[in-house]
């Protein structure tokens, strides 16, 4: 019963993999860095993945940080 219910951990690790991808490329507003850092938590806490969650959440944050830096050196190269 408790399989049956929890069947979203590819679904999460989907998208939260996805936006540390499109945070890194500053395809993704660094706004949005929590998209990550939440579905990380919620990995490690209801999945009991650890490893996982911790490296999508220490990802995401380092991704947020890379994509808003090259957005900015783009931006001032551009100008």
């Amino acid at each position: 019963m408790e399989g049956e219910q929890k069947n979203g951990k590819r679904i999460l690790l989907t998208i939260g993999w996805l936006s540390v991808t499109l945070l890194t490329f500053n395809l993704m507003p660094p706004m949005l860095i929590f998209f990550p850092i939440c579905i990380g938590v919620v990995i490690r806490r209801d999945y009991q993945g650890d490893k996982q969650g911790t490296a999508m959440i220490i990802l995401g944050i380092i991704s947020g940080i890379v994509g808003w830096l090259l957005g900015m050196l783009v931006s001032n190269s551009l100008m």
